[in-house]
This record gives C-alpha cells, sequence and structure tokens, in this order.
C-alpha cells in the first residue's frame, strides 16, 4: 500500500483512467524518473488515478 502522508491528493496530476496515469508515468520514466507506479485515489472527493512513487526497499 501506497501512504500519502496526511497529503490525500493535494498537489498530484489526476487521472480519470488506469490506462492515463500509466501513460503518464511511462512518460516519467522515459524523462528519467525511476520506481513510479500508478494508484487509485483513496480520497472519496477524487476517486480518480495518481502516479507515485514507490516505498524504499527494505534492506
Amino acid at each position: 500500500m501506497i501512504r500519502t502522508k496526511g497529503r490525500a491528493c493535494a498537489g498530484k496530476r489526476r487521472h480519470d483512467t488506469e490506462e492515463q496515469a500509466e501513460d503518464h508515468r511511462d512518460r516519467l520514466i522515459a524523462n528519467g524518473a525511476v520506481r513510479l507506479a500508478a494508484y487509485r485515489c483513496r480520497n472519496r472527493a477524487c476517486r480518480g488515478w495518481h502516479v507515485g512513487h514507490l516505498p524504499k526497499p527494505r534492506i
């Protein structure tokens, strides 16, 4: 699970579909971003899709 640390979806780009979010993630990765994932927003007012960083791997 990706936690938003109380930020909900403030400051994040909203996508209507999972496919749109994944396309956006792919463009960001092509421009050098790493460890990104598309996920469904839990905010009831939004209910869209966002792109965010994955948690750091545990060692």
